[in-house]
C-alpha cells in the first residue's frame, strides 16, 4: 500500500517529526543515533488491549529524504518506507509505503475495500502531521 501527499512544510521538518517518533524508543534502549543498520525493540499494539515486543530495524536511511524500517514480530513483518522530496523551502512531497508479510515471508494483501479504507486513514494521519507542524510554527 502506498500513499503520497503534498505537504506545505519543509522536507526536513517532516523528516524530523518521523525521527522524533522513534527517539523515545531509542532512549529506552540507551541509544541515541538513528542510522542504517540500527536495531532496537519496541512494544507494538497487536489488538485490543494487547501489546507485543517487536524488533525494529532501520533498513535504509538518507537524511532528510528516506527512512525505511522493518517491524518484525513473531507473527509478521511490516516494512514501512518514507520518501520525502523537497519541492522548495516550505513544500515537499511525502510518500508512505507499507508492506506486510506473514511469518512465512509471504506478502499479505488487503481486500480492495480494506486497502481503500486504510489508505484514507493513512492519508488523514499524514495530513495531521502537516497540520501539527504548521500549528507548531505559529
Amino acid at each position: 500500500m502506498e500513499v503520497t501527499i503534498e505537504a506545505n512544510v519543509s522536507a526536513k521538518e517532516y523528516f524530523d517529526f518521523i525521527l522524533s517518533t522513534l527517539q523515545s524508543s531509542l532512549e529506552a534502549e540507551n541509544q541515541s543515533e538513528i542510522k542504517k543498520g540500527l536495531t532496537f525493540e519496541k512494544p507494538v499494539s497487536t489488538g485490543f488491549m494487547k501489546t507485543e515486543m517487536c524488533k525494529v530495524k532501520v533498513v535504509d536511511y538518507v537524511y532528510p529524504k528516506i527512512i525505511e524500517m522493518d517491524y518484525i514480530s513473531s507473527s509478521q513483518k511490516n516494512s514501512i518506507r518514507y520518501v520525502i522530496l523537497s519541492k522548495g523551502n516550505d513544500h515537499c512531497e511525502v510518500t508512505y509505503r507499507e508492506l506486510t508479510y506473514d511469518k512465512n515471508h509471504v506478502l499479505k494483501k488487503l481486500s480492495p475495500w480494506s486497502e481503500k479504507q486504510y489508505k484514507k486513514k493513512t492519508e488523514k494521519r499524514m495530513k495531521a502531521v502537516v497540520d501539527f507542524l504548521n500549528k507548531d510554527k505559529n
